[in-house]
């Protein structure tokens, strides 16, 4: 019994050496005593893709009723399209006219500060989220800009707009460039 204290006293000792060597500046112990531990000492990187802040207006075509909850419209090789008090919606499939979707857009709500639009493409039996085409939008009214690249002009896609609440709602509007129509 007394050898098993003296190798549990050992190990807390060396592991108090480890961890204080590590708070000193000794990086490659550090990470050597986080590897044993199962933890990793790389730092986190954030991946978001945060929508840049651009002036370009959002000009709805004429006769797009800005007051509806939700509604799309195409014109001249953009679909624009308006939320007033949602959670999600999904755009209707529509084709690309090139490799590439440019995304405008505006929104304000209360509680969260941002909301996301993702590209989902046509699969057979649904639809399959398109690899990092999430862009998220600041809540601040101001208008954002991002852009898809890589697109088939052969699928078919769709814009899911989001917003991580169930207690506000989101009021705003989008244009996306670059599309067939």
């Amino acid at each position: 019994m007394e050898r098993k204290k003296k190798r549990l006293r050992l190990a807390a000792l060396l592991l108090a050496a480890a961890l204080a060597l590590g708070l000193t500046g000794c990086e490659s112990l550090k990470d050597n005593v986080a590897n044993m531990l199962g933890f990793s000492s790389a730092e986190e990187v954030d991946t978001t893709n945060w929508a840049e802040a651009t002036t370009d207006p959002i000009m709805l075509p004429d006769g797009t009723d800005a007051t509806a909850q939700w509604t799309n419209v195409v014109a001249n090789g953009t679909l624009y399209g308006v939320y007033n008090g949602i959670w999600t919606r999904n755009t209707g499939y529509f084709q690309v006219s090139g490799d590439s979707l440019t995304i405008t857009a505006c929104g304000t709500a209360e509680g969260v500060q941002e909301y996301k639009i993702a590209l989902w493409k046509k699969v057979d039996g649904g639809a399959q989220y398109v690899d990092g085409s999430t862009g998220y939008i600041h809540t601040d009214g101001s208008n954002y800009r991002f852009t898809i690249g890589g697109l088939d002009p052969a699928a078919q896609y769709r814009l899911t707009i989001s917003y991580d609440s169930s207690r506000y709602y989101l009021y705003g509007m989008f244009k996306a460039e670059g599309i067939v129509g």
